[in-house]
């Protein structure tokens, strides 16, 4: 067994022992046929003379392994069986089906292959036809893989395995090519270059966290591969199709969208895109560099350009996008201008233009109409303040007027140049002082500090939903904190409501607009006066002024899932029939003390009282429930009465869920609440 180093020799000595007058077979066997850039393994040919037919040879090559490395082939078998034949011109021509094993995509399983060599010119034409693809080939013979190409209709799936070489990871489904192109392979590297049109791709990486779909493109490319590194150049257009990068997903438009990229993808698989230039019409036009890591982490982002309409962009790029971060029914309109560097988890420079911009959450967490103004920021430096307002907002349906803020930058902290008076609800919100600290390597990013003043409680309740209280609202909130990804408020905030005050301490917020907001207070009242807070809720009149606090409350969805509360009253008072029914059903039941009997309590509508206390520790869904002190016989006082006709009366269930508390206070504010007999 012999065996012939490269495949140009071997092609020479085939088309010499054709020449020659054979009258018999001839069989030659090769270990190893190799060229720069391909190897192929156990290769048979066998050339039989065809006696009626002069010039014309049977011919059977066959080889067990094609290994071309740079398209990904490694163990690709080959039969090719046809005729022959030389030309009075001296040119050698070959007519046969030509089918291949184990090939990407399974290309070529049963194709017919065309192919011209001309020893004098020493080159090659190679036609390739299977269904509707055809390859038209053109190379020199001692240099198989230096080829000029025309390709129509060739599935992408039969490039795979250059794609999974040139990004690991990478696969093709779907789709076909049609084009002109240059291809330059050796052992170690790939050069491919040319115009190129695309229909229908279908592939994914990273495991589906990147992927295409029904994607179209066309236009110039230039593709270099080795062991260092993937380089590509193109300049061209998208046309349709899906797009899907982590939570990034794109619809992109049915006609032509010009893109210019230039990549490069180095062998610890480090991606830099040092060009991204993309024009979407009137939606969106693009111009920027960016580097992603191995796992697909951005490094670095700088947006040299990015003019936005907001109406077109949102349900085209960013729908998906808001719906992973908890706003599904995103909406906007109006016009904005982007530039920013943002390296390595550091924001460097950011502007920012907006023009008629209208942004709303359809859900009616939030909602921003005329917002028009500039940011101008960039880190370590002092620029020109710039202004921004809008027309009107609402946050949680609660509205917020008309209002202009001047903004300033001082070495690279956004600071409030003078307090902004914001309208709200009858009064006003004033923003006494704000900083934005953009690069965000601090650990608090943005401070604030709020004056509430003559705030209608009957609007403000109107707006959430609540019962119709009365009054006014004000109070101040002097240091207000985003940090590490919550709202923190630092010292205390203290409202003025029903005569007396609430002060809340350690408050923090989370996810304000997300599915599930959080929030976290302690609470403090003083002096809340019972009367007008009884008459909103329809509990029952009760006089006197109440005490207690809430600590360690916590909302989820604005829902209690756990806190500790205790109220007691701070002296006596008076307490309606109503109100005395429905404190015993939210205790559970109780008794009248000393003989009272039901018909002579029914003969008043009010009694005095000495004390009123009622607590409740909620956790798990179980609110443990206590009252003023415990009762003899079992029991917590829940009212101890004062004077004639006097009353107690007492809570009996310690343990309740909170669910079933939480009917019994509905039922009492509904005036549904047991009778006394």
């Amino acid at each position: 067994m012999r065996v012939i180093a490269s495949i140009p020799r071997a092609c020479g000595l085939l088309l010499v022992l054709a020449a020659l007058p054979v009258h018999a077979a001839i069989t030659l066997h090769a270990r190893v046929l190799a060229a720069p850039g391909i190897a192929a393994h156990d290769v048979r040919v066998v050339l039989a003379p065809e006696m009626a037919q002069p010039g014309v040879f049977a011919l059977h090559l066959s080889a067990a392994a094609v290994a071309v490395p740079a398209l990904g082939w490694k163990q690709v078998g080959m039969d090719v069986t046809g005729t022959l034949q030389r030309r009075g011109d001296g040119r050698w021509h070959m007519q046969a089906p030509l089918r291949l094993r184990a090939a990407p995509g399974r290309a070529l399983r049963d194709a017919q292959i065309d192919v011209t060599l001309d020893p004098l010119s020493d080159t090659a034409v190679i036609v390739i036809d299977q269904g509707a693809t055809r390859i038209d080939a053109a190379l020199p013979m001692d240099a198989p893989l230096h080829v000029q190409l025309q390709l129509t209709a060739l599935p992408l799936s039969w490039l795979g395995g250059a794609l999974g070489a040139a990004m690991p990871g990478a696969s093709v489904r779907n789709g076909s090519a049609s084009g002109t192109i240059a291809l330059d392979a050796d052992a170690g590297s790939l050069r491919v270059s040319g115009r190129l049109g695309v229909e229908g791709l279908a592939a994914f990486a990273q495991g589906g966290s990147v992927a295409a779909q029904g994607f179209g493109l066309r236009g110039d490319f230039n593709l270099q591969h080795d062991a260092h590194a993937t380089r590509l150049d193109f300049d061209g257009a998208l046309r349709g199709g899906e797009l899907l990068a982590g939570s990034f997903y794109a619809q992109l438009p049915a006609r032509d969208a010009p893109l210019d990229v230039n990549l490069t993808r180095d062998a610890a698989g480090t991606l830099r895109i040092s060009r991204f230039d993309y024009q979407d019409g009137n939606a969106v036009a693009l111009g920027a560099s960016m580097a992603l890591g191995a796992k697909g982490e951005l490094d670095s982002l700088v947006v040299r350009r990015a003019n936005i309409d907001l109406a077109r962009a949102i349900p085209r790029y960013a729908s998906t996008w808001l719906q992973s971060h908890g706003l599904p029914g995103f909406q906007g309109m109006g016009q904005a201008q982007v530039t920013l560097d943002w390296q390595r988890g550091v924001l460097n420079a950011l502007q920012l233009q907006l023009h008629h911009v209208d942004m709303a959450d359809t859900s009616g967490r939030f909602a921003i109409a005329g917002l028009n103004g500039a940011l101008d920021w960039r880190s370590g430096t002092t620029l020109a303040p710039t202004t921004l307002g809008w027309r009107a907002a609402s946050i949680y349906r609660v509205p917020l007027g008309t209002v202009q803020m001047h903004l300033r930058d001082a070495q690279g902290l956004l600071t409030l140049v003078a307090p902004a008076q914001i309208p709200l609800l009858g009064g006003n919100m004033l923003v006494q002082h704000l900083s934005f600290a953009p690069a965000g390597t601090q650990r608090t990013r943005l401070s604030t500090g709020l004056a509430f003043t003559g705030v209608s409680l009957g609007e403000l309740s109107g707006a959430l939903g609540w019962p119709a209280f009365r009054g006014t609202l004000g109070g101040a909130i002097p240091d207000l904190r985003w940090q590490d990804g919550r709202a923190v408020l630092q010292g205390g905030l203290s409202m003025q409501v029903f005569g007396g005050y609430v002060a809340v301490t350690r408050m923090s917020l989370a996810h304000l607009f997300g599915v599930a907001p959080e929030l976290g207070a302690d609470l403090s009242l003083h002096g809340i006066e019972l009367a007008p807070l009884t008459s909103v809720f329809d509990f029952g009149e009760i006089t006197g002024k109440l005490d207690g606090n809430v600590q360690g409350l916590r909302l989820v969805a604005w829902h209690p899932v756990a806190f500790k509360a205790e109220l007691h009253t701070a002296g006596g008072g008076r307490i309606s029939q109503r109100a005395v029914k429905n404190l015993t059903s939210v205790g559970g039941g109780g008794g009248l003390a000393g003989g009272i009997q039901g018909a002579v309590l029914s003969l008043f509508s009010t009694f005095g009282y000495k004390h009123i206390g009622l607590s409740c520790t909620l956790a798990n869904d179980v609110c443990t429930m206590g009252g003023i002190k415990p009762a003899h016989g079992g029991g917590y006082s829940i009212v101890e009465g004062d004077g004639l006709p006097y009353i107690h009366i007492i809570g009996h269930q310690t343990r309740v869920d909170w669910s079933t508390l939480l009917s019994r206070l509905q039922a009492a504010t509904t005036g549904q609440g047991p009778v006394i007999r």
